[in-house]
């Protein structure tokens, strides 16, 4: 009889054995061009679909326009008691910026000294293939797992689009899921379990325009007034939230986590209770010599658990009202309040468990102060966490790249996770 012990070895050997075929098509994602924006990402859905039919898996892939295709496919069906896991991820990344500030092609991947180099090493189609990889694996082997397996890639994630993981989910793709692995970049010890919000919003302030020569006795500038409101909207920062008790210690982790392991220095654990703000546009004014009639300032805010996006819109408006400036206030682009999974959900605790013992005893799950898909599924009662190779500070930059040694880890961790979350047949 072939015991679950037997089966995780057999599943640790095969990962270790094709681990040349992982890391093939880590780099073949890498090399099939995704960038957001514009955010047309039909080249590399049709990638996966075809690797997922070359295995003999069965998948559908859903158009939601304009190039934003998502590949999903399922396995096994759930029986009174048992559970449905999700494997996700997204298949879009951020542009690659200036190419000659790059010391190798952006679009490389290959390996190098034990790197897989090019834009989405880490963020994240390295944890994506590892996902798509394991899915295969799984059914090759033939592991006579319990419930139900999905895997969906999505695109529209990076600029916090709708027809990613939200259309998906709204249209009930994987409706019943009861947990959910999304391969975002983590550090290797310490998947994300929870996040803060965000309250993007847009300003747009109106002056009174004139001859740029009779300033500042003729004309109100729209930009002064811009700068005036940035200064003192640096204010949210006062904001104090009320966290619930229970989710008080992963806070207090994660602060110690963020200054001790993240390599930010002491005092940005401060941020998981804060409201931040970063001025990401200001566009005003028509020419240098007339007063600027209108100036718009868009801005990224990020919200800590304990608070919510309307407390932000509020005191947005209560600032701008005590510094005398008018102003409309829009929401703008990503939108959640802080969202997390509890230390004790079966997800969880199955990952973290399988984490301490390929990896680190004191592995443990932490919250993010960005946002990523992991929103969409808690907004839909899916229990959900994030874990994925990654080099930290190379995401969204130039130079991106992923450790091989993290990549294969990963899929161990997402393999085992599955068999032990899903168990197996008699």
């Amino acid at each position: 009889m072939t015991t679950p012990q037997d089966w995780e070895q057999r599943i640790l050997a095969g990962i270790d054995e094709t681990s040349h075929e992982l890391l093939d098509l880590a780099g073949l994602l890498i090399r099939t061009p995704s960038e957001n924006p514009d955010g047309d990402c039909t080249d590399v859905a049709a990638v996966i679909a075809g690797h997922l039919a070359d295995a003999g898996l069965s998948n559908e892939s859903h158009d939601a326009g304009d190039g934003r295709v998502s590949v999903v496919a399922h396995s096994g069906t759930v029986g009174e008691g048992e559970r449905h896991l999700v494997l996700a991820g997204h298949h879009d990344v951020v542009p690659v910026g200036d190419v000659t500030r790059w010391s190798f092609p952006p679009f490389a991947g290959d390996v190098v000294d034990g790197w897989l180099r090019g834009r989405g090493a880490s963020d994240m189609k390295a944890g994506l293939a590892g996902l798509i990889h394991v899915y295969v694996l799984l059914h090759r082997l033939g592991v006579p797992l319990r419930g139900r397996l999905s895997l969906t890639a999505v695109p529209d994630e990076e600029t916090g689009g709708d027809r990613g993981a939200d259309w998906l989910l709204a249209r009930g793709v994987v409706d019943g899921a009861t947990g959910a692995i999304i391969a975002e970049p983590s550090e290797r010890a310490h998947p994300t379990i929870g996040q803060k919000g965000s309250s993007w919003f847009r300003l747009t302030i109106h002056g009174r325009p004139g001859h740029g020569s009779l300033q500042p006795l003729h004309g109100t500038s729209a930009n002064l007034l811009a700068a005036r409101a940035i200064v003192a909207l640096q204010r949210l920062w006062e904001l104090t939230p009320n966290a619930p008790e229970d989710v008080r210690p992963l806070i207090e982790s994660s602060k110690r986590y963020a200054e001790e392991r993240e390599g930010f220095g002491a005092g940005v654990g401060e941020i998981f209770e804060r409201v931040s703000l970063n001025i990401g546009t200001v566009r005003g004014g028509t020419s240098t010599n007339v007063v600027a009639d209108t100036c718009v300032v868009d801005c990224d805010s990020r919200v800590p658990i304990g608070l919510t996006r309307e407390q932000v819109f509020d005191k947005v408006r209560a600032i701008l009202a005590e510094e005398g400036i008018e102003a409309d206030v829009e929401p703008l682009g990503f939108a959640s309040e802080a969202n997390w999974t509890g230390t004790d959900d079966p997800i969880v605790a199955t990952l973290v468990g399988v984490l301490r013992e390929l990896h680190d005893p004191e592995a443990e799950g932490v919250l993010q102060w960005a946002s990523s898909d992991a929103r969409t599924f808690r907004a839909h009662h899916i229990p959900v966490l994030q874990y994925g190779p990654a080099d930290p500070h190379t995401i969204h930059g130039f130079d991106e790249r992923a450790h091989v040694d993290d990549i294969v880890l990963a899929a161990k961790v997402y393999a085992l996770t599955v068999v032990r979350y899903l168990g197996l047949t008699d």
